[in-house]
């Protein structure tokens, strides 16, 4: 019994041990399932919180490239990194074995998720905490620098598992390497295995030796660490330790190891100074100022309406553009050379250049600099912003449009005054040396740059053209005052001399001049030729192109501007002997109010032009400063200043002009009357009466025009021969004299100017008065009472 009892007594206690043993197991079941539910919850929770899966985001951006004139290779567009595309099926075997030895030789095997490395990571960061060893697949890093950021926690871990299962349902093993062989990143500022390939080592994959390779493979690892140009022994160890991996896994052989691990990388390593390999480096800087122009073109264009440009370019689009390379290096080169500059007043950062070269036949940009030491985004492209334009107007806005719509010949006259007061304008303008000429030709009125006539021309084709027919003129010429102040402007005769809403670019002050020199044409200025994208499908730019004018008067414009060159001319002094060019110069003054608040001297200037042109290149030229300091430093004071951008325009025309002997044609609707002297063919008969010539064009010229020009003969006869045209030495009262004798009968022609002063230069060395310093203006406070704050700043008889 008592066995029995004993018995019984071990069967419960059996019983109990397995009831508690399976309560137990039910209980770490249940609680395994808890924790298991609680994951997946845990899991389900950070990964809807993941960036959403985007295919935008696994692109890189491809850099674009840049192509001349002739096709040829000029740079390379970094949208933010600097990197070279490689596809899978390019890339050599050494190197995608390399790679997958250091970072996952069991990439083609495993899924998203490698679980065997997985478990031995977990274990090593239960054993050394968190992170301290790594189980990520190349999907995991594709995601993680396509979605995700660096940090370790769980919530980052979990939202890149789930990201890198969907990555694999979307794309193929060799997509994802791909990704990855394009993705990483390489240390100063590199991405991309082809790119690195090129910055270390100046090699396509397929030239790397195996030792290359490796170390290429383990770089992104640490790469500012393994970089050798910070430490060439680090780098060498790392080759050698993935060079022990590929043997390892059985990608090498034991003899290509020991001969791959004898190489030293810094034999073939390209030597780079620490400016060199600065990663903040911006695009070629001769290039910039025109790449910002192709970017601006690109946006704006009609071709790629609707096209987010800055994601076109960073598909690894072809640009093929207009440039000529050797004058963008050449132009940019010059003003950021401030040795080529005289005065230490323009090697102050203050003073500051934009130019532009155009083809003038067909208008195609051939070289921009947007300022000196231009830089995109930090600096403002001042080729492409607006400046008070100064003289550079007088044929746009009065003389142009006179010949135009006046049918005026070139050696057609107007009386000079020492001081005019123009229509709707209670103060006085003067000319540049503050004198009257007399009776002077268009002629000589536009070579010398005589304010006072080019506003009494401007007032004449108001009259008996239209108040709006300057206007219309200019905007044939690309310059669109209808846009200036909201449409609410009105064309004055300041803007004749470059001051109020005279402000354009030197971008389209080319443009506008290059149509004289074209016949007539105006053509827009073109970057782009046309592009090739990502998909080899070619995309062609148009550009405008319209009659601006007729040939007449754009040939007859272009002669008399040819005297901007000649003696007493505004820019006799550079004269490129070769070359035949036509032009204007141009300045612009400070303010009265700006002279005494800052105490500049009464003659300073603030802008300065010269806008010429050859059958072959058009160029403008814009000097300035880019803010007003005291005392002068921040502004032209006489003529050695005002003539800077002149001395600019010989050497860089001189540098990149042909020489051979190319003229402007005189087209069949012009003819020579009185000499050298030009006439729109048929307008004019021709009577030799000893008198000169006459004018039968009534609409043009009144009734009186055959006495006027038998006084105006004999006049002439009675000062021995002399031209009416006032000499460069003439004295005030000799051009009064001229003057009076001709006030009566020149009813049509009592025209007026009110622009830039012209500098003063008349001296013992023979030097110009166009090019001499600007006189002050009137002193009066009668000022034009609709000045914006911007055009305070231009003095109505500024300029040259």
């Amino acid at each position: 019994m008592t066995k029995s009892m004993s018995r019984k007594k071990q069967n419960a206690s059996s019983r109990s041990k397995k009831t508690i043993a399976k309560q137990l197991l039910l209980f770490g079941s249940l609680l395994f399932v808890t924790f298991l539910v609680i994951g997946a919850l845990i899991f389900a929770y950070f990964a809807s919180t993941a960036p959403a899966f985007s295919m935008e985001k696994l692109k890189d951006p491809v850099p674009s490239r840049i192509f001349d004139k002739n096709d040829e290779l000029v740079t390379t567009i970094y949208q933010g990194v600097e990197r070279e595309f490689i596809n899978i099926e390019d890339t050599p075997e050494m190197v995608t074995d390399s790679v997958l030895a250091v970072e996952d030789n069991r990439f083609y095997e495993h899924g998203a998720i490698d679980f065997k490395r997985l478990a031995s990571a977990v274990v090593s960061n239960v054993t050394s905490g968190f992170g301290s060893q790594g189980a990520s697949t190349i999907t995991q890093q594709v995601v993680k620098r396509a979605f995700l950021t660096e940090e370790k926690t769980i919530k980052r871990k979990a939202q890149e598992a789930y990201l890198s299962y969907r990555l694999e349902q979307e794309y193929s093993k060799d997509d994802i390497l791909e990704m990855y062989l394009n993705k990483i990143y390489y240390s100063d500022g590199i991405y991309g295995i082809r790119t690195a390939s090129l910055y270390y080592f100046d090699k396509e994959l397929e030239d790397l030796n195996l030792k290359e390779a490796a170390y290429l493979a383990g770089l992104p690892n640490l790469p500012n660490v393994y970089n050798l140009y910070i430490d060439k022994e680090a780098g060498n160890k790392r080759a050698n330790r993935v060079l022990e991996l590929m043997l390892h896994h059985e990608r090498i052989t034991q003899d290509q190891y020991e001969e791959a691990v004898n190489i030293d990388l810094e034999n073939n390593l390209i030597a780079r100074t620490e400016e060199d390999r600065a990663s903040d480096k911006p695009n070629d800087p001769e290039y910039a100022s025109y790449i910002n122009v192709v970017k601006q073109q690109l946006t704006e264009s009609d071709e790629l309406r609707n096209t987010d440009v800055s994601e076109l370019l960073a598909s690894g689009i072809d640009i093929y553009t207009n440039m000529d390379k050797d004058a963008q290096e050449y132009l940019q080169g010059v003003v950021d050379n401030r040795d080529y500059f005289y005065n230490d007043k323009f090697k102050s950062d203050d003073f500051n250049i934009a130019s532009t070269i155009i083809d003038t036949e067909t208008g195609a940009l051939r070289a921009i600099s947007g300022g000196r030491e231009y830089q995109e985004v930090i600096k403002e492209n001042l080729a492409i912003t607006q400046h008070n334009t100064g003289s550079t107007m007088k044929p746009i806005l009065a003389y142009g449009p006179a010949v135009e719509e006046l049918d005026w010949r070139t050696d057609q006259t107007i009386k000079d005054e020492k001081e005019y007061t123009p229509k709707e304008f209670t103060g006085n303008i003067y000319n540049y040396d503050n004198e009257n000429h007399g009776t002077v030709t268009i002629r000589e009125s536009l070579r010398r740059s005589f304010n006072v006539p080019a506003v009494k021309t401007f007032e004449e084709v108001q009259s008996e053209a239209g108040r709006d027919a300057p206007e219309k003129f200019s905007k044939k010429l690309g310059l669109d005052y209808s846009k200036k102040l909201d449409g609410d402007y009105t064309v004055t005769f300041n803007d004749v001399l470059g001051g109020y809403e005279s402000r354009f670019s030197p971008l389209q002050m080319a443009q506008a001049y290059a149509a004289f020199g074209n016949g007539g044409t105006f053509n827009e200025s073109g970057t782009v030729r046309y592009i090739i994208d990502s998909e080899d499908e070619r995309i062609d730019f148009d550009y405008e192109s319209h009659k601006a004018m007729e040939d007449s008067t754009a040939f007859m414009i272009t002669d008399i501007l040819k005297g901007t060159f000649e003696p007493w001319g505004s820019a006799d002094y550079i004269k490129i002997p070769g070359l035949n060019i036509a032009g204007k110069t141009g300045t612009t003054s400070y303010s009265n109010e700006t002279v005494d608040a800052y105490n500049l001297p009464d003659n300073s200037a603030k802008d300065a032009w010269i806008v010429g042109y050859t059958p072959e290149y058009t160029m403008s030229i814009w000097t300035g400063f880019t803010q007003t300091k005291k005392d002068g430093k921040t502004s032209f004071v006489g003529s050695d200043e005002h003539i800077t951008p002149q001395w600019l325009f010989r050497d860089i025309m001189t540098k990149i002009s042909a020489f051979n002997g190319q003229d402007f044609e005189m087209p069949s609707s012009v003819e020579r009357v009185n000499g050298n002297e030009l006439a729109k063919k048929g307008q004019y008969e021709i009577f030799d009466l000893g008198q000169g010539n006459v004018n039968t064009n009534t609409n043009t010229w009144n009734s009186q025009n055959y006495q006027y020009n038998q006084n105006q003969n004999q006049n002439q006869n009675q000062n021995q021969n002399q031209e009416p045209e006032s000499k460069p030495n003439e004295t005030e009262d000799e051009a009064e004299t001229n003057s009076d004798s001709n006030t009566k009968e020149d009813s049509k022609k009592n025209i007026e100017a009110t622009e830039e002063k012209e500098p003063e230069t008349e001296s013992e060395n023979n030097s110009n008065p166009e090019d001499s310093t600007e006189t002050p203006a009137d002193n009066s406070k009668d000022k034009p009472g609709t000045e914006s704050p911007e055009n305070s700043e231009s003095d109505p008889n500024s300029g040259e």
